[in-house]
């Protein structure tokens, strides 16, 4: 299971406690997840679902307005079996109502694009609005080694109406959203590790915020062994390339002069070296008996002699 169903399965195992937060997650779900169509003179919706959302919202609904949908479950082959729930009865209309999707006036119906200011009244029916609007069309993702991927949280609308009204829902509640128009569709989201942690947390997916959290830690882990071990690696590379490069300038002043021509103190230096040619410059200056910055600077001396050469 990925983390947005398991996000959404630990959603749907919280009930809500009162009818107003039911009606606020179900109008959202409606709005991300259902298509409004018109049949027979009824104006109703349909929504279709591969996973347990839609079952969810079809027993809120059967429950909230007692009204039965026709059922028709689609089974092809290589796919998960996707049930399709169709509300388009002398009853359906109703429910768009009482949700704030539509409205009927002399002229007619008209399908509401805004999100109803009845339907997020209530604090709690805020949080219920966004939770309905994830399990609608939602999605989290976390950071993949074999990915280019990072933290990643979205709802997506059909709408920019519905869109730049749900940016105002989280603004109200202190999250900062950004939208981008993505194939026709709207995308409201968030990139910031800590601002999906808060949110999952506002939706009430505890669970999924100590999994969240955990991994952050071992992320966070994994990246500062890499960049020690990185830097490790990088010293490493440095002293080899520094050795062999004392090696190479006491090669040359022996082949060229002579290593007697060198004062006691770099001739010394630069028989040790050659003699141990994959030692650490502490380990050479524990053997000679100085410190680890005067051998350095004889060694860059005797550098400097074999260039001059």
């Amino acid at each position: 299971m990925n983390f947005s169903r398991e996000v959404k399965s630990e959603l749907m195992g919280r009930r809500f406690d009162s009818s107003c937060c039911r009606h606020a997650a179900l109008s959202a779900y409606i709005r991300t997840a259902a298509f409004i169509e018109s049949r027979g003179g009824e104006v109703g919706f349909e929504f279709a679902s591969e996973g347990e959302a839609a079952e969810y919202f079809k027993n809120i609904i059967v429950s909230e307005y007692g009204v039965e949908p026709e059922t028709l479950k689609e089974d092809k082959p290589g796919k998960r079996q996707k049930t399709v729930y169709t509300f388009v009865n002398d009853k359906s209309l109703g429910v768009l109502v009482d949700l704030g999707l539509a409205e009927v006036d002399e002229r007619g119906v008209a399908i509401k694009l805004n999100i109803d200011e009845y339907a997020i009244e209530n604090e709690c029916c805020k949080t219920a609005y966004i939770k309905g609007a994830f399990l609608g069309s939602g999605s989290v993702t976390l950071p993949s080694a074999d990915k280019a991927t990072g933290y990643h949280l979205e709802f997506v609308f059909t709408n920019y109406q519905t869109a730049t009204d749900f940016c105002e829902l989280l603004s109200e509640l202190y999250f900062m959203p950004k939208l981008a128009e993505r194939k026709g569709g709207y995308i409201v989201y968030f990139k910031s590790r800590d601002e999906i942690t808060e949110l999952l947390g506002v939706m009430g997916a505890s669970k999924a915020v100590l999994k969240l959290s955990a991994f952050t830690v071992e992320k966070d882990f994994n990246n500062t062994e890499n960049r020690r071990l990185n830097c490790e690696m990088s010293n490493m590379t440095k002293q080899i390339d520094a050795s062999v490069k004392q090696v190479r300038a006491v090669q040359k002043i022996d082949e060229t002069v002579g290593l007697d021509s060198l004062d006691d103190k770099y001739r010394e230096v630069a028989k040790a070296r050659l003699k141990n040619t994959g030692m650490t410059l502490s380990e050479l200056a524990a053997i000679l008996g100085i410190s680890k910055s005067c051998l350095n600077h004889r060694l860059r001396k005797i550098v400097e002699i074999s260039e001059e050469l």
